[in-house]
């Protein structure tokens, strides 16, 4: 038989251990998620917090429809866990230093060069189940180029500027 002591310590360990889990779970359905909507597996050593709703990816790998590729890097997502709610859209916030990137294509070409080392990104979106993400901001610096796409009340405004 357990005692009353016994059962609240009991409570007390199980409810400390699924807070401990739900995060590192919440991150992996995150990271599926964005897999699914942009259709093609992120790969990299998944990274759990056990207190943030967040999650890093070491050597991270990413190719965008055959348009540019993100070769290797660090990236931090931040999201919000009120995702798990149904019908919540899912917020997140990726920020990545020093990644390579190579272009190829049409978009190669209209860039000018096909590799560049991104020093700082910031991508701030939301994605639902259906429909394209709503972009809060992205912004891209390297010694190539600046790009940032921002929106103001219900607008998109978008800053380029190519050095060289």
């Amino acid at each position: 038989m357990v005692s009353g002591k016994q059962g609240l310590r009991f409570l007390l360990i199980g409810s400390f251990v699924l807070v401990l889990g739900l995060n590192p779970l919440a991150g992996y359905l995150v990271l599926k998620r964005l897999e699914k909507k942009a259709g093609a597996p992120i790969q990299g050593k998944f990274v759990p917090s056990f207190v943030l709703p967040a999650f890093t990816l070491k050597n991270s790998s990413f190719d965008w429809q055959g348009r540019f590729r993100v070769v290797s890097g660090t990236v931090r997502v931040r999201y919000n866990p009120f995702f798990l709610i149904p019908g919540q859209k899912l917020r997140v916030q990726l920020v990545g230093e020093k990644l390579p990137v190579r272009f190829s294509g049409e978009l190669a070409a209209s860039e000018g060069f096909s590799e560049m080392t991104v020093e700082h990104a910031v991508a701030d979106f939301a994605i639902a189940d259906k429909g394209p993400p709503e972009i809060y901001l992205l912004d891209i610096r390297s010694p190539e180029m600046t790009f940032r796409l921002a929106k103001e009340g219900e607008n998109l405004s978008k800053t380029v500027k190519k050095y060289g």
